[in-house]
């Protein structure tokens, strides 16, 4: 692997990604490189509850309306992060995504010419990782670029 000039970060606000986002941070500052932080935002979406259907059968989309204040307030806490980690130093960008969560990160980290993913795990193992997979673990999968994967609680 040659020079590190720009480090993908996804994050999905939540604070252990953060904390996955600030040891990314020191490794780009380390190293002279770019921090670029991504969030893949899923549209708000609602279940309808009846007791005569079986759980989740009505599902649907928030209205545009909502769905736009929902993007607002994302970029809002992407842009929030991405302030509170730069530092002199350390030039920290932000950008909000659309689609699959994997897809998009690796889509990402080709557009933005980056030499390397940095991303946390929560390390599930068994039944759930079964049931719920890992965004992490499909990353390394699609990947061009090395990814580093920090476990994270």
């Amino acid at each position: 692997m040659g020079e590190t000039k720009k480090i993908l970060c996804p994050v999905d606000l939540s604070p252990a990604a953060t904390s996955a986002a600030k040891e990314a941070a020191s490794l780009a500052k380390a190293l002279g490189a770019e921090l670029v932080l991504v969030h893949v935002m899923n549209e708000p979406a609602f279940t309808v509850a009846d007791p005569l259907l079986a759980p989740g059968e009505l599902s649907g989309y928030a209205l545009p309306a909502l769905a736009e204040e929902y993007r607002v307030e994302m970029d809002k806490r992407l842009t929030r992060l991405g302030a509170t980690l730069a530092s002199p130093g350390l030039v920290v960008t932000t950008r909000l995504l659309r689609g699959s969560t994997h897809e998009s990160i690796v889509d990402a980290a080709t557009q933005e010419h980056a030499d390397m993913i940095v991303m946390g795990t929560h390390g599930r193992t068994g039944i759930q990782h079964l049931l719920l997979g890992s965004t992490a673990e499909r990353v390394v999968r699609t990947s061009k670029v090395p990814v580093m994967t920090l476990r994270v609680s």
